[in-house]
């Protein structure tokens, strides 16, 4: 039996070491796909490749957004690409003759893209850093997500027992409604018609009594109970195999409502409609 993944869920991670200070947070939500969006600085950009590996292994659906900042400390050695350094002089003394009045100061121009050069093994670090971090919180997520899978598992379980229980008032209408049905046929053809062969009336009264008939949905609905209840206990990445047995629920509550001839039976099925609504808003989040 494997665990139930909800497909909500969150993580932050902060970390603060001699070169830089850390800070990832992660959010997810349901989604049809594995979506992952990044937000982090270029200064990290070359490892988003490995980043989303990360995700895609220990994920399968949601939408995944990952937000990771990173302040690195001003001891450890800064460099400034002296070429793009000059291109951007250029560039600003450009701009400066045609249009006055700009002000920019050093700290802007820092920041610029391309500007700062990282040393190779402190960005080695920082790189390393930023793994290991992300391993944790990708931890993190998964352990919200399970908490998350459990919630949603107890709350299916016991919009089916709620099922159940209604089901025992259909159960107890069955034969009752079958003989109800064909008298109310027999009285009906009686009233106008007279003279008309027996065996006739019979034909007639079995053909409408059996499309009233509800054992089938009900023995449907039943079966449905069980699969459903067997794949929540097998557990892993249901939400699709969930997602269609609610629609097979869905089904089966229509035509009780549509074949319903009783009042009991239409108040049945009109709750059926509410629980089954209720469950699948729950099997929306599931992974």
């Amino acid at each position: 039996m494997d665990p139930i993944f909800s497909m909500t869920g969150s993580a932050n991670i902060v970390k603060s070491c001699d070169i830089a200070d850390l800070n990832i947070d992660i959010t997810s939500v349901n989604g049809r796909f594995l979506e992952i969006n990044f937000k982090i600085s270029d200064s990290l950009r070359h490892l988003e490749p490995r980043l989303r590996e990360m995700f895609q292994e220990h994920l399968k659906r949601g939408k995944i957004d990952c937000y990771i900042t990173l302040s690195q400390n001003l001891k450890s050695s800064l460099k400034v690409d002296e070429i793009a350094l000059e291109q951007l002089s250029v560039a600003l003394k450009t701009i400066e003759k045609r249009m006055s009045r700009i002000s920019i100061n050093a700290l802007e121009i820092l920041n610029y893209p391309g500007i700062q050069v990282q040393d190779e093994k402190i960005q080695s670090k920082i790189d390393e850093l930023v793994l290991d971090c992300l391993s944790e919180a990708i931890e993190k997520l998964t352990t919200s997500r399970k908490h998350e899978g459990e919630k949603l598992k107890a709350a299916i379980q016991s919009r089916l027992a709620l099922i159940e229980n209604e089901l025992i008032t259909v159960e107890k209408c069955l034969s009752e409604l079958v003989h109800k049905e064909r008298e109310k046929i027999k009285a009906k053809i009686a009233e106008f018609v007279s003279d008309i062969d027996p065996s006739r009336i019979e034909q007639e009264v079995a053909l409408a009594a059996q499309k009233a008939d509800i054992r089938e949905e009900y023995d449907r609905l039943e079966a449905h109970i069980k699969e459903v209840r067997n794949i929540l206990h097998t557990g892993g990445i249901c939400g699709k195999r969930l997602d269609f047995m609610m629609q097979e629920f869905n089904r089966e509550a229509n035509t009780l409502a549509s074949k319903a001839s009783s009042l009991n039976i239409t108040k049945v099925a009109v709750e059926l409609k509410v629980l089954i609504e209720q469950m699948r808003e729950q099997v929306q989040n599931i992974e």
